[in-house]
């Protein structure tokens, strides 16, 4: 009798699903350009996937409005399952992964490159002598926080930013690392924060980019740290994090130029980098309580 074949599922192809689910999926950040992490969101049959293999480290997380019944083989293990809203399954890359459920599923998978975990980890010392471990269906409510928190960014029309996405990247690798890792070092911890040459060279990179679409892999390679460092010693410094930080910039060159030139929003909203006027305006309004037409009017009176 023949072998079964054993798929594999590389999540930078568009379409990694076809020969495991019935379905496409739903939406998809495939096209959004986000660094090293994929978010699909699926609404699928019941059904039963062959056996496959992700070349990248793989995230599920169950959005079922009620419990569903399962048979998970995961690792060379197999275990019958209920799977419940928010409850999560880690499936490392190259780790073989089959799953029989019964009823209609709703679904997140977040698929985490490894060069993401590189770039996360690599000023620590040992830190790259980790491996994930395999996870069968329960809660992790921080997953399933940031999991939805990606879904909200890819179906909201103004995109959101890649800063932020960067940040919620950096801090679910970290979490992985720490709950659902072996043979991982001790991850340090700092009490002080950034040198006041690294601070400085941060907060000029971010003022003379601010029309960018700013990553935060690019803002810690200017100081030559990892993102979760830098990220991590940038809020010691500032109180804010680097999202937070370059938000409240953009914001504040936003004021002085509706406050001292006639430029079209929709042109200042390009200049300190919000995607569209439409986003400028609902953050511009939550930060300041009015929109920047009326802070404008306001201003020159």
């Amino acid at each position: 009798m023949a072998e079964e074949k054993i798929f594999s599922v590389d999540f930078a192809q568009e379409n990694p699903y076809t020969n495991i689910l019935p379905r496409s999926p739903v939406i998809s950040s495939y096209n959004a350009k986000w660094n090293g992490i994929r978010l699909d969101f699926h609404r699928q049959p019941g059904s039963e996937t062959p056996e496959h293999s992700p070349t990248q480290h793989a995230l599920s997380i169950s959005l079922a409005n009620r419990p569903i019944k399962a048979e998970r083989v995961l690792g060379g293990r197999i275990q019958t399952e209920n799977i419940k809203y928010g409850d999560i399954v880690v499936v490392p890359a190259n780790i073989n992964h089959k799953l029989c459920w019964e009823s209609e599923a709703e679904f997140i998978v977040i698929s985490l490159d490894a060069e993401l975990f590189d770039r996360v980890s690599y000023d620590t010392i040992d830190l790259q002598r980790y491996e994930i471990i395999p996870h069968f269906a329960s809660p992790d409510p921080l997953i399933q926080h940031i999991g939805l928190a990606l879904k909200s960014e890819l179906e909201s029309v103004n995109t959101g930013s890649i800063l932020y996405i960067d940040s919620l990247a950096v801090t679910l690798c970290l979490h992985l690392l720490k709950k659902y890792s072996k043979f991982l070092a001790a991850i340090p911890t700092y009490s002080e924060g950034l040198s006041q040459i690294r601070l400085r060279k941060a907060i000029e990179y971010i003022d003379e980019n601010l029309d960018q679409d700013l990553s935060l892999v690019e803002i810690a390679d200017v100081v030559q740290m990892s993102m979760y460092h830098f990220s991590r010693l940038f809020k010691q410094s500032t109180g804010l994090s680097p999202h937070q930080y370059v938000t409240n910039c953009r914001i504040e060159k936003a004021k002085r130029l509706l406050a001292r030139t006639e430029e079209a929003i929709n042109q200042i909203s390009q200049q300190v980098g919000f995607q569209n006027q439409s986003h400028f305006t609902n953050v511009f309004r939550k930060h300041i309580g009015i929109t920047p037409k009326a802070y404008r009017e306001q201003v020159k009176i």
